[in-house]
C-alpha cells in the first residue's frame, strides 16, 4: 500500500507506566508515532515489549502518563469517555488474536450487533445488504446463519475481519491476527486483511512477531524496552 499525506495519527512523546508492588514500570518511553492515510504499519517485537499497550494508547483505550496524541489533528487526550468512543467507533476497526466474537450469536448477528452500533440511522435492509456484502468479501456466506462456536478458527477470525470494516473505519488495529492459527490459515487470514485493507483503501497497524508477515507493510518498526529500534 502506498502512503498519503493526510495523518491520522501523530503521537509525541507518548510515555505509559505500570505500577509493580512498591515500583514503577515504564512500558512505554517517549515514542513518537505517526500514521498517515492508506499506509500501513507493522510492529515487531518480544513478548512483553509493549505493543499491544502501544496500540491501546494510539486507540484511546488507555490513557497516556505524558505525551500528546491526536487523531486527525485533534488532540484526543482530554475528550470525555463517551465522545472518545463515539469517534472511535468510525476511526478504527479492531482485528485481535482471540477473536472476541459473542459465542451465542450467530455469524450474522455478531455482525449486525457491530453494524447497528456503528450506524444508528441505517435500516434493516441497509444493514442486511452490507453484511451480506462483507460476508461475501471473506467468503463466509454459507456460514451466516452458524453459531460462532461451530466454526474453525480461520473462519472465526474472518468474522472479526468483517466486523471491523463494516463500520467503514479509516483504519484497522490487528494485534497478533494469525495468534491463534496454523501455518496455512495463519497466510490465508493474513492475505485476505492485507487485501480488503488494499481493496478498501484503509490504514493498517498490524502487531506481529512473524517478520515475513511484517515485510507486507510499507514500514516495519521494532519495539524494544520501550521505544523503538533503529
Amino acid at each position: 500500500m502506498n502512503s498519503q499525506n493526510e495523518s491520522l495519527i501523530s503521537g509525541k512523546g507518548l510515555w505509559k507506566s505500570f505500577q509493580s508492588g512498591d515500583d514503577e514500570v515504564s512500558i512505554i518511553k517517549g515514542l513518537d508515532f505517526s500514521l498517515a492515510q492508506g499506509e500501513s504499519i507493522s510492529i515487531m517485537g518480544d513478548s512483553g515489549s509493549g505493543k499491544s499497550t502501544l496500540l491501546n494508547l494510539l486507540s484511546g483505550l488507555d490513557c497516556l502518563d505524558k505525551g500528546t496524541l491526536k487523531w486527525k489533528e485533534r488532540s484526543i487526550e482530554n475528550l470525555s469517555t463517551s465522545t472518545l468512543s463515539s469517534m472511535r467507533r468510525s476511526f478504527i476497526g479492531f482485528v485481535f488474536q482471540s477473536f472476541y466474537l459473542v459465542p451465542d450469536l450467530t455469524v450474522y448477528e455478531n455482525l449486525y450487533l457491530s453494524a447497528k452500533i456503528g450506524y444508528k440511522d441505517m435500516n434493516q435492509d441497509e444493514i442486511h445488504a452490507r453484511i451480506s456484502e462483507y460476508l461475501e468479501k471473506v467468503h463466509l456466506k454459507d456460514r451466516e446463519q452458524h453459531s460462532v462456536v461451530t466454526l474453525s478458527g480461520g473462519e472465526k477470525q474472518r468474522v472479526a475481519i468483517a466486523r471491523a470494516l463494516i463500520n467503514d473505519p479509516l483504519i484497522i488495529f490487528a494485534d497478533e491476527p494469525t495468534g491463534n492459527l496454523d501455518d496455512r490459515s495463519s497466510k490465508e487470514i493474513l492475505e485476505l486483511l492485507l487485501s480488503l485493507v488494499e481493496m478498501e483503501e484503509k490504514s493498517l497497524v498490524l502487531v506481529t512477531h512473524n517478520p515475513n508477515f511484517a515485510q507486507h507493510t510499507d514500514k516495519q518498526l521494532y519495539l524494544k524496552n520501550g521505544t523503538f529500534e533503529d
